[in-house]
């Protein structure tokens, strides 16, 4: 009877320890986004004019660069007036301006603090895989890092600056548009964290292949089925306009079938590998 308390005794000690180490990895995590939260509050006046700001003026990268293309290719500019959204947004909320900085201030830090956070999932995961898993697993760490900073890039660089500036000056009724800077300050938030997000899609085949709940021949002939989920989702995670879901729509597609190829790489390194384990037997 000692024997089987002291086994409880371990078992509970193994899980006690478990958790007060996920809970100074998930501390650690926290201290990132807080120096990291610091850090962008500090360069508070830049993040404003030359970040959060930036998309909703005609000198933005992402237009100058379509005007480029319509130069290019003989059309002209196809952004001819100038303008800047900023100086149109106001405030209704006696709250809205110290809020919006909040989030604005706490979301920047998260994205810079991505790459550790990532890196403190790792060791915590880390003890608990064999050698192959490991080899595996590092390179899993690279992929999230790299894809949700891409999701990241794609909605600044291009569904928050489209977006804005075809919501803004479409007017089938001739009253104009006035936004409040909380309501800004939102979709800046949604489409660069929601995009950040998405963009894990081949992650999460990887994943999901791994441990037999997906397939490539799953992913193959539901590839029809899952375009009308990608319209949905990319209608839901963007602003409502058809120009940015179509913006949306076309990475989103991409990912599909770079995730048909993770799927498929996956699937037959599994299969390679009961084949050997067969042939040692």
């Amino acid at each position: 009877m000692m024997k089987t308390k002291d086994k409880n005794n371990t078992a509970d000690m193994s899980f006690l320890a478990h958790v007060g180490e996920l809970r100074g990895h998930l501390v650690r995590s926290a201290i990132a986004i807080l120096i990291a939260a610091i850090l962008v509050a500090f360069f508070w006046r830049f993040l404003v004019d030359h970040v959060i700001m930036a998309p909703l003026k005609s000198d933005f990268a992402t237009f100058k660069f379509f005007n480029f293309l319509g130069n290019l290719s003989g059309i002209g500019d196809l952004y001819t007036e100038e303008f800047d959204i900023s100086k149109d947004l106001t405030n209704l909320d006696p709250s809205g301006q110290i809020t919006s900085q909040i989030m604005a201030i706490l979301v920047s830090g998260i994205i810079i603090a991505i790459p550790y956070i990532i890196y403190e999932i790792w060791k915590f995961v880390k003890p608990g895989l064999n050698e192959n898993e490991r080899k595996n697993a590092s390179g899993t760490v690279l992929a999230i890092t790299f894809f949700f900073l891409a999701g990241v890039l794609f909605s600044y660089y291009m569904l928050l600056p489209l977006s804005t500036q075809f919501l803004f000056t479409y007017d089938p009724f001739g009253v104009g548009n006035t936004w409040t800077l909380p309501k800004y300050i939102n979709l800046f938030v949604q489409t660069l964290l929601s995009m950040g997000v998405i963009f894990l899609m081949p992650v999460f085949v990887y994943f999901f292949t791994s441990i037999g709940l997906l397939t490539p021949l799953f992913l193959r002939t539901y590839r029809k089925h899952a375009f009308v989920v990608i319209l949905v989702a990319a209608a839901g995670l963007t602003p409502n306009d058809i120009l940015s879901m179509f913006v949306a729509t076309i990475p989103l597609t991409l990912l599909y079938e770079l995730s048909v190829i993770v799927s498929n790489r996956v699937y037959n390194r599994q299969l390679s590998a009961e084949e050997k384990g067969l042939t040692k037997k």
